[in-house]
Order: structure tokens, then C-alpha cells, then sequence
């Protein structure tokens, strides 16, 4: 089978619940070799259309690394329910229907942190936080000389306000286990990468 077939094949789908934000899909899947798996759950952001079957899936949620101009990164110390802690993590969001990935970028880094930045986002590439159960790729975005503005900041659910770190802090968070999310470490990884190779 080549790279461009998909090894495994949607026998039937079916959305077993949605909200909102969400989407529940039990999938029956099967492979070549007969191997099948009848409810396969994958959680899909409904912001965008699904993926056709052996196409990736779309770009669906963003991701801000937003340093300020003294170099410090803006982290928010957010409440997690479904795993019951406490956690810092960049802010990020969904890429909301009609926006483009730098528009929904520079929307949630106000909302989530009252920031804003002068210059053009350097994108840093993507990354899928749970490949195996949800369906989507978040868009990695460094936001550089950030400044505060009047920007109204969401009120969302256990969402903490934004703290400025500077890199050894973050490390020393890293090194403690406080930043636990995958698109977080990501993030932050792929902005000190980028500033090793820029002059």
C-alpha cells in the first residue's frame, strides 16, 4: 500500500453526541488484513469541516507563543477538569468558521491575555495534540514584542490571567511538572529552536 492510501478504512460512522464545541463520532474501521475496530471514538472540533477519508484533517485550533519586548512569555495558569489540576499552558483556542489561522491567532492572544503584538506572527509549524482521539491540527504561532491593550479578556471556565515568565522560570515550571500540556511544550520548544538559528 502506498503512503498515499490510508491503511485503514471507514466501514460507518456515527455521531453518538455533540455540543457546541464538540463532536463524538463512533467510527467502525477496518484494514486491509481484516482487522476492524467497531467503535473507534474520535472527538472532532466542529469549528471545521471534517477531513474526507485519506485526506488529513484540517487546521482547527491555534497556538500562541506571545513574547513580550523584554523577552518574557505570557503563560496563563489554567484549571483542567478532566484531569483535575492545575496546569500553565500558551494561550490557545479554536480557528472560528470565515477566520484564517493568523486572524483566530492574533483574536485568542487578546481574549485569552489582553496582548497584542505590532508585528507579523512567525508561524512555527503544526502539531496534533492527541492524533490517536481527536481530529485536528493546532496552528503554532510566535507573537514577538507583545503590548498591552483594552482588549476585553474572556471569562471562560477555570481560564487563569496571564502571567509574564521569563525563560528560566519556564523552565524551572517545565522541570516541576506544572506545564504538562502537549501543545505548550510544543510550543515553547519550537520558539527556542527558531532563536537559536536567527541571527
Amino acid at each position: 500500500m502506498s503512503d498515499k492510501e490510508p491503511p485503514v478504512r471507514v466501514v460507518a460512522r456515527v455521531t453518538a453526541f455533540e455540543n457546541k464545541v464538540w463532536r463524538v463520532r463512533r467510527d467502525h474501521i477496518r484494514d486491509d488484513a481484516g482487522n476492524e475496530v467497531r467503535d473507534y471514538v474520535t472527538l472532532a472540533p466542529k469549528a471545521a469541516p471534517d477531513a474526507s477519508e485519506g485526506q488529513a484533517a484540517p487546521t482547527q485550533g491555534v497556538v500562541v507563543v506571545a513574547r513580550a519586548k523584554d523577552g518574557r512569555i505570557a503563560l496563563l495558569r489554567n484549571w483542567r477538569h478532566p484531569i483535575g489540576r492545575w496546569g500553565w499552558e500558551l494561550p490557545k483556542g479554536f480557528v472560528d468558521a470565515g477566520e484564517d489561522e493568523v486572524t483566530a491567532a492574533r483574536r485568542e492572544l487578546a481574549e485569552e491575555t489582553g496582548l497584542a503584538s505590532p508585528l507579523s506572527l512567525v508561524p512555527l509549524g503544526l502539531v496534533a495534540a492527541e492524533p490517536s482521539s481527536i481530529a485536528g491540527f493546532a496552528a503554532l504561532f510566535l507573537a514577538r514584542d507583545c503590548v498591552a491593550t483594552d482588549a476585553k479578556l474572556d471569562a471562560e471556565l477555570g481560564m487563569g490571567r496571564a502571567t509574564l515568565l521569563d525563560d528560566d522560570e519556564i523552565l524551572a515550571l517545565e522541570s516541576a511538572g506544572e506545564i504538562f500540556d502537549a501543545l505548550t511544550l510544543v510550543g515553547l520548544a519550537r520558539a527556542r529552536n527558531l532563536a537559536k538559528f536567527q541571527p
